[in-house]
């Protein structure tokens, strides 16, 4: 938005006759009269600093938006130079008038700074206010006090052009908030709106080649950004009139269709991609960004699925009926690279089990080549693999899914490593038959930077070694580089990073903990890169010319994340970001700079802008969250307790709002438990407003991740091996002990609460431990010899190599030994742990004569939502542990209080109840 106002500065009216001659249309809205004699154009903006919190009162009395600045930015302004002060005498001895000279100069603002913008209803008002030379502005009236010199720069500054700014509203008027609110019962269930404790902090940006500039959004388009001064260009943007017409020349793309890609296009962050692919009903479509021209590239039936653009940009991949196909830009040719994909067989498309358990529930299994001319590719044939029925009970007819689903103990899928031109032609197979068909898993792969040999890992089916091998792109015979082990499981390393000799970084836990080791390029260990008792999260990059590698490691938190870089050679990492928290970093291309997103326990998230070594460049995004002054809050503490066998246990508590020692609370135990998987965290979590929910209902809640979930290297880890819930319950019967030996702490009102794995250490508990009043347990595995083979053999082996593991992990052996209330909670269509775990329970404790309560959700899978089952959830743990908040009201507000629902309900003994909450 361009200004061409003038401020016409001179002896004139006062305030009272201005609000009169605008309001009666004799002086435009735009036009000011003030008192100098000079005119000036108006601003996009004034800016002055936060300390002049008088002055951001008068503007919010008035109903004027103020903000401040969230980042450091440079700018081109206009600053007054003070030349003369005159005091006016009685009886406007508080008065003063100011001649003002302006110049023009670039400076670097600092974030917290206050913005007022003239282009709004008021923006008279706003230069009336702030315009030194005003005869009834802040500076005549003497707001600014000492401020004020002769010689001195005035302290309001002009921003004379519309520049892209990252803001927020300054903290609101106090009169205007409402304070002491709570985190309410009605929230937890969905009943009410969650409130927004984290602020709207600054999303990824993408950096440009350069390594010196960022593509950012702000006020709802995309900037290009100097890193390190802020200055911001409009980035060009594909033209969605061209790309909307360019589809609707398509006979098969409809009017609607083409806007709605268009536009897609159009507001989306670049990549360097010259085009980009969609599927239309059953069909591929390709389009070039500058509108030049699309194509329609398939006319097959069927969908196509885990869809790529090569490299070059020349072909696309796709999987339709478990065949990998690939289709040319240029000449819309589709090629079927392979032709026995069925219900059984799947060609660059993982399978069930290797979906949920190798891919991370990504179930890509073909790789480019680096030079476009191969595709690698993994086959995997389920015919070998019993099915498993998952019932849909809800239609008249029920229908019924078969999956393939390997359990522990039974035959898994059989696999194929094959390479093929992406032209077409046949199928080059790499020769596995050095491994057992059937008793391997291959868990990873790719290419080499060359494009001439493809890389793979493969395992046994027990994963307790993995060989890292190679092979020609013409298939054939492979060569082991080395085989890795550890005294259990071995776990995927993840992809190697390969160095321009040929050598590669790669991952490995054979010390106990996760680090970076060097190879060379025929697999011969050089060095350890990293050592010592704490564990490498992710690695960045390698700077080859400075020989610095950069990663994540745990190495001074170990619930936190830091930025570290160390010689390639070795030697004592450099820690480069600072302060508590996870410090999740952007990199840019050459490593000149890297974002610093951090946040902690008590910190909602920031950015930050860092050089290479560590130093600060700008802050780009400070994020205030005002909203948090207005809610009482229950005090968080992160907690460390010590094992009698010395192992330190991280944890959490957090006490109700108003906490009264003198007071006996009941606890909300939750942990999920599973191999290395911590739930701890020094990390703000939203501001944990579930957690605080429940806090505000009278619990203390608490959180502990036992030994084998810690994250404190793999060798914690192994303590859960072939015994899947023991290690875990003696360390969290530990934590609960620790906690009980507080007054504060009723020991006799103790609840734990998980889902999935988390749900089997609830079951387990209530099963194998007397610490627990209730529990309620989520798509609990109840028994290992139920769940799939690759997770369940990785920490069991089979049920054959380990009979009594799986006895003493079993929580359906266990049933009649259940102490407490429990709940149990199952999707009937899990695919993932199936309901036939609930049942077996269900059944065992029928047998036994126990209570339980159950719930079972028809239409959910692995994933149970919604309100019905938030409140269920809760009211169970209430109407078990009764909570009483310090207020002395029910927290269930209604006819009748659940404080005395108990002595109206009799037990449910048959188990098959299912129990609303009514």
């Amino acid at each position: 938005m361009k200004r061409k106002t003038l401020l016409s500065i001179r002896v004139g009216p006062s305030s009272v006759l201005l609000s009169f001659l605008l309001a009666a249309g004799i002086v435009a809205p735009d036009t000011l009269s003030l008192c100098a004699a000079a005119e000036i154009s108006t601003p996009y903006a004034y800016l002055f600093p936060a300390s002049w919190a008088k002055v951001i009162r008068e503007f919010q009395h008035r109903n004027v938006p103020v903000e401040e600045l969230r980042e450091d930015i440079e700018l081109d302004l206009e600053i007054y130079r003070v030349v003369e002060v005159k005091r006016t005498t009685p009886p406007k001895q508080d008065r003063i008038k100011v001649k003002a000279a302006l110049r023009k100069e670039t400076r670097r603002i600092a974030a917290g700074t206050i913005l007022v913008r003239t282009g709004q209803a008021k923006n008279t008002l706003v230069a009336t206010l702030l315009e030194p030379q005003a005869e009834d502005g802040l500076c005549a009236r003497n707001f600014f006090t000492d401020a004020i010199r002769e010689g001195a720069d005035y302290p309001v500054l002009r921003l004379p052009k519309e520049t892209p700014l990252l803001c927020t509203p300054v903290r609101p008027l106090a009169e205007k908030r409402t304070f002491h609110k709570r985190i309410e019962r009605d929230m937890l269930i969905g009943k009410k709106k969650l409130p927004n404790l984290s602020g709207t902090p600054m999303t990824d940006v993408v950096w440009l080649d350069d390594g010196e500039h960022f593509l950012q959004r702000k006020d709802g388009r995309l900037w290009k950004v100097h890193a390190v001064s802020g200055r911001a260009q409009p980035q060009p943007m594909p033209d969605a009139k061209k790309i909307e017409a360019a589809l609707i020349a398509l006979p098969t793309i409809d009017q609607k269709t083409a806007e709605q890609i268009a536009a897609c296009a159009a507001s989306e962050m670049p990549d360097g991609k010259k085009g980009r692919v969609f599927q239309h009903g059953d069909d591929l479509y390709y389009y070039f960004l500058d509108g030049s021209k699309a194509v329609r590239l398939t006319h097959s039936t069927g969908t196509k699925e885990l869809i790529s653009l090569s490299p070059n940009e020349k072909y696309v991949a796709f999987v339709r009926s478990n065949n990998l196909c690939v289709v040319d830009i240029a000449t819309q040719t589709e090629r079927a690279l392979t032709t026995d994909g069925s219900a059984l067989i799947f060609n660059g498309k993982m399978d069930w089990v290797y979906w949920e358990e190798i891919g991370n529930r990504r179930g890509n299994a073909y790789w480019w080549s680096p030079d476009s001319t191969h595709l690698a590719f993994v086959r995997y044939d389920d015919t070998p693999v019993y099915k498993f029925a998952v019932l849909d009970t809800l239609p008249v007819r029920q229908q019924v899914e078969l999956t393939p689903y390997p359990k522990a103990g039974d035959p898994i899928p059989t696999v194929k490593f094959g390479i093929v031109p992406a032209a077409g032609g046949p199928v080059a197979f790499v020769d596995l038959s050095g491994y057992s068909e059937g008793a391997m898993i291959l868990t990873r792969a790719g290419w080499l930077p060359n494009s001439e040999k493809v890389y793979f890992y493969i395992q046994d089916r027990a994963q307790t070694w993995l060989d890292f091998c190679t092979a020609p792109r013409t298939g054939g015979s492979p060569t082991r580089l080395f085989r890795e082990r550890t005294r259990a499981w071995v776990n995927d390393p993840g992809p190697p990073h390969f160095l321009k000799d040929g050598s590669f970084l790669l991952a490995s836990e054979r010390s106990g903990w996760r680090h970076l080791y060097h190879f060379d390029a025929k697999g011969k260990l050089k060095r350890a890169v990293t050592s010592g008792p704490w564990e490498v999260r992710h690695l960045h990059l390698i700077d080859e010319s400075s020989q610095w590698v950069y990663f994540s490691a745990t190495k001074d938190n170990p619930i936190g994340l830091n930025l570290y870089r160390v010689q390639l050679d070795g030697g004592e990492p450099q820690r480069l970001t600072t302060g508590p928290g996870q410090h999740r970093v952007s990199i840019s291309p050459k490593m000149i700079f890297f974002i610093d997103y951090n946040n902690s326990h008590a910190s909602p998230p920031t950015a930050r802008l860092y050089r290479s070594e560590g130093t600060l460049a700008r802050t780009l995004d400070t994020n205030p969250v005002y909203a948090l002054e207005e809610y009482d809050l229950g005090k968080h503490e992160l907690i460390q307790i010590q094992t009698p066998d010395g192992f330190v246990l991280e944890a959490s508590l957090l006490k109700p709002p108003d906490f009264d020692p003198s007071r006996r609370y009941p606890v909300w135990f939750t942990t999920y438990g599973g191999p290395h998987a911590p739930v701890v965290q020094d990390a703000w979590q939203g501001g944990r407003l579930r957690e605080q929910g429940l806090a505000n209902l009278g619990f203390l809640v608490f959180q502990v991740d036992p030994r084998s979930a810690s994250g404190k290297g793999i060798c914690s880890t192994w303590t859960a091996y072939r015994q899947l819930g023991v290690q875990e319950l003696a360390d969290i019967e530990t934590a609960i002990r620790w906690l009980i030996a507080h007054s504060f702490v009723d020991a006799e009102r103790i609840g734990m609460t998980g889902h999935s794995y988390g749900g089997f250490l609830t079951a387990y508990a209530l099963t194998h431990s007397k610490l627990f009043a209730a529990g309620v347990a989520g798509a609990p595995v109840t028994d290992w010899h139920n769940y799939d083979a690759f997770y369940t053999e990785r920490y069991m082996n089979t049920p054959q190599e380990n009979p009594e593991g799986y006895k003493r992990s079993s929580v359906v052996a266990a049933a009649a030994q259940l102490h407490g209330r429990l709940l149990l909670l199952h999707g009937i269509r899990d695919d993932n742990v199936h309901l036939q775990n609930t049942l077996q329970l269900v059944n065992a404790l029928q047998r036994a004569d126990k209570d339980f309560e159950l719930m079972v959700y028809p239409n959910a899978r692995h994933g149970i939502r919604g309100q019905h089952y938030q409140r269920l959830v809760l009211d169970f743990m209430q109407r078990t542990l009764r909570p009483e908040p310090a207020s002395g009201t029910c927290p269930h507000p209604g006819p009748t209080c659940y404080r005395d629902v108990d002595k109206l309900r009799s037990p449910h003994r048959t188990g098959a109840t299912s129990l609303a909450g009514k």
